[in-house]
């Protein structure tokens, strides 16, 4: 090949490379309309036949992100939580997405009661309980629906309900017959006698009369 066939070939070589390389880099090849730091392969969400519908059974990985799925979350569609294309501005605090029934007023950490399996609280996980009311005896295996009741102001808001025995026991004094608190009189004050928090059995008479 004469030396000047071959410098137009390796001439044009170069320039097809660097073409190719320029393209490659380009601002419009990288851009994604998920974020700039979306850097998941399309395919593991989209198929050949278009970007939409997604695939039945998608590659990616939610623990690949910040967020990472479990319990309950694991159920719902993706658009349930990402409200635009972009994944990044999705919010990670449970009172970004769910509704706050206990009006602001046990603060912001659902997790506290609340885990992703489901909003029915388990009793051993409220540390909150441990100021006012403190769940011990029969009331550590009481259910919270028990106690507060659905349709009650502030339902879980732990300063909305009384600390007093009464409060919650008033129609078991009333029926009490062995003795008759009413008719004997009795303070409900349920402390003066009830020394224990399993059972009402065990009661001590004596200073229970009102005075």
């Amino acid at each position: 090949m004469p030396v000047f066939q071959a410098s137009l070939f390796l001439f044009l070589l170069l320039c097809t490379a660097a073409s190719c390389a320029q393209q490659k880099d380009s601002p419009a090849q990288k851009r994604s309309p998920h974020g700039e730091k979306f850097n998941i392969p399309c395919q593991e969400c989209h198929s050949d036949q278009g970007w939409k519908p997604l695939r039945a059974k998608m590659e990616f990985k939610h623990s690949q992100t910040r967020f990472l799925l479990r319990g309950r979350h694991t159920e719902v569609q993706c658009v349930d939580c990402h409200a635009d294309l972009r994944f990044s501005n999705v919010p990670q605090k449970c009172q970004d997405c769910h509704a706050d029934l206990h009006r602001r007023k046990n603060g912001p950490e659902c997790e506290l009661c609340h885990n992703p399996n489901g909003w029915q609280v388990s009793i051993h996980n409220i540390n909150e309980h441990q100021d006012r009311f403190p769940l011990i005896g029969a009331h550590a295996v009481a259910d919270c629906y028990s106690c507060h009741k659905v349709g009650t102001v502030g339902q879980f808001n732990r300063f909305g309900l009384s600390t007093e025995c009464i409060s919650c026991h008033r129609d078991t004094f009333q029926k009490a017959s062995n003795p008759n608190h009413v008719a004997s009189g009795y303070s409900t004050d349920c402390q003066q006698c009830h020394l224990s928090m399993d059972s009402w059995d065990g009661a001590v008479l004596g200073s229970a009369r009102k005075k």
